[in-house]
C-alpha cells in the first residue's frame, strides 16, 4: 500500500453544473481538476477530466489490470492526468491507463 503525501492544496471550488453531481475534486498546487468516472465493466472506465470552471480538459476510455467495483467509496489521487488516473479504494491505490 502506498502512503499518500499531499502538498498544500486548494479546497474544492463551487461545483460547476457542467461536471454533474458525480464529479470528484482533485486539488493541486495552484489548481485542481474535477473527475467523472463511469464504470463500463470491471476493468473499463470512461473518465472525463474538467478544469475548475467545468470545461473538459480530456476524456477517454481507461483500463485497469485489477478487477474494480466503484460501488465502494473511492477517491481520486495522484498521479492523475489525461494518460493515467489513480483511484483509492479501501486504502489501496489502483492506476487506470488510458487506452482510447
Amino acid at each position: 500500500m502506498k502512503t499518500l503525501n499531499l502538498p498544500d492544496v486548494l479546497l474544492a471550488p463551487e461545483r460547476p453544473w457542467k461536471v454533474g453531481e458525480k464529479a470528484k475534486w482533485l486539488a493541486g498546487e495552484g489548481a485542481g481538476s474535477w473527475f467523472v468516472v463511469n464504470q463500463i465493466s470491471i476493468r473499463n472506465f470512461e473518465i472525463t477530466r474538467f478544469d475548475p470552471q467545468g470545461e473538459i480538459e480530456c476524456k477517454g476510455l481507461f483500463y485497469s489490470t485489477d478487477l474494480l467495483d466503484l460501488h465502494d467509496e473511492w477517491m481520486i489521487t495522484y498521479p492523475s492526468h489525461c494518460a493515467f488516473v489513480s483511484l483509492v479504494i479501501q486504502d489501496d491505490v489502483f492506476t487506470l491507463k488510458r487506452i482510447l
